[in-house]
Parts: structure tokens; sequence; C-alpha cells
């Protein structure tokens, strides 16, 4: 909790909440879209990678490891999760937000944990692709700016303060 301290704990039918302020909030659904876009760039190229390794591995193995290779590309697809999941557990931020200076946390004012991050990893791939992108809309809605993943997920993402 010292890493953040602009967030202030209040207890509300036992249950313990943070209580965000303007600051934490501020321009994090623009800084949002930006870390998601930073993102997906770092993975297409990671993607791209992995997919032409295995390609040019079939080539020279004249089709031998083409078994192995077709795993890899079935696999890929994951990618994404693997990607979102692990950085969301270990610091609370994938590099596109550690880039713009936002990273995700619990309503208790931690970092989710690998099973944490890896749900709402995929609640919002199922969603957000299923909506084109309008289930985001919820954000503008609560005072806390969280889409429906964080609140299905009781996670927020707010501005890093460590990083100021």
């Amino acid at each position: 909790m010292n890493e953040l301290p602009s967030l202030r704990l209040k207890k509300s039918h036992s249950d313990i909440k943070l209580d965000l302020s303007s600051i934490d909030i501020e321009g994090v659904p623009f800084n949002r879209m930006l870390a998601y876009l930073i993102d997906l760039i770092i993975l297409s190229v990671v993607g791209l990678a992995i997919g032409f390794a295995a390609f040019v591995l079939t080539l020279i193995s004249i089709g031998l490891l083409s078994p192995i290779t077709s795993i890899v590309f079935v696999l890929l697809p994951l990618l994404p999760l693997a990607y979102h999941s692990y950085f969301l557990s270990q610091q609370g931020a994938t590099p596109g937000m550690n880039a713009m200076g936002i990273k995700m946390i619990t309503m208790e004012g931690d970092i989710p944990t690998l099973l944490h991050a890896g749900i709402t990893t995929i609640i919002f791939y199922l969603s957000v692709p299923a909506t084109s992108f309008l289930i985001l809309i919820v954000m503008l809605f609560n005072d806390e700016r969280r889409t429906l993943h964080d609140l299905l997920t009781n996670t927020v993402v707010v501005n890093d303060t460590t990083r100021a």
C-alpha cells in the first residue's frame, strides 16, 4: 500500500474498498488506450518473429518439423493471454501500461495474482471483440473509470504514482 500514497482505504459494510481520488484516475482512459496500442505493437512483433522462426524451421527441415511448428501456430493465439496475465501479475502493468504511467490493482490495493490477471484478460478478450469495443463505454458511466472486465474482476487501473 505504500507505493500508492494517494489511495485511501475506507470500510463499508465490512468490505475494504479503495477510495480513489480524481488524481488517481485522471487521464487513465486515454492512457489505457495508448498502452493497449503499444502492447498490440509488441505482441505483433513477437508473434511475427515466432511465426517466421517456425516457418523457417519448417523450410530448413524440409517439412520434417512441420508437426512441431504446426503446434506453434496453434498456440500463437494464446500469446496475448500469456503476455497480459504475466505482466499484470508481476508488476501490475504491461510494458505499454508502464510506458503510459498506469497500473492495474485490485480494489483492495494489491497487484492481481496470475489467476486474477488471467481471468481479467480472458474476460477482456471475450467481451471487447464481441461488442466491437462498445463494451468499453461502461467506463464513461462510473466515477472510477472502470471497464466491464474491471468491474467483474474487482480491479481498477490507476495512475502509477511510484513512477513520479
